[in-house]
């Protein structure tokens, strides 16, 4: 009875594990190709690339931390999904700024020859760019923000099923992974 009540407690713990462990790898293998990119010699690249790969191995660990029900896990966890949003808005605020840098029209000479046309081209060109960057912007904000709530309320799981499962079970639990 005592086993089975625990089961039912540590599956809550063991599914923020699971989503951890797949997002971790997910971040890896987003880090291991944005660093293809510092390669060509592109130190945002690096520096996104080196901030992915630190997000990834703290999932990771994070993880593994819940899997031994240990609370500081979903902390890691939660400051880790902070530290990715802000990665990411980051990223996407100097991307915005520099786009802003750089004509449209640069890899074509500059211009087109028509005034209209270039205004134009401008105009669609600078709404594309503030969509794009302006939408990751938020989605690092929500997407990260919300995942950072759901591990941190993952402690107070983690603490009342140690609290009310006996040592016994908890053992029993995390001997068997």
């Amino acid at each position: 009875m005592e086993l089975e009540a625990g089961r039912a407690r540590a599956k809550k713990v063991r599914r923020a594990a699971a989503f951890a462990t797949f997002s971790g790898w997910s971040l890896a293998i987003f880090a291991t190709v944005t660093l293809v990119g510092a390669l060509f010699g592109d130190v945002v690249s690096l520096l996104l690339g080196i901030g992915l790969g630190v997000a990834a191995f703290n999932e990771i660990r994070g993880g593994a931390m819940l899997r031994r029900f240990d609370t500081r896990g979903a902390a890691l966890l939660g400051y880790n999904q902070l530290g990715l949003g802000a990665v990411i808005v980051v990223y996407a605020a100097w991307s915005m700024y520099a786009a802003s840098k750089v004509s449209p029209l640069a890899a074509v000479g500059g211009s087109t020859g028509d005034a209209d046309t270039d205004a134009m081209v401008s105009r669609v060109t600078n709404a594309v760019v503030l969509g794009l960057y302006g939408g990751l912007a938020v989605t690092g904000i929500v997407v990260p923000g919300l995942t950072a709530w759901y591990y941190f309320s993952r402690a107070g799981v983690v603490r009342v099923m140690v609290e009310r499962t006996p040592a016994w079970v908890i053992a029993a639990l995390r001997a068997a992974g």
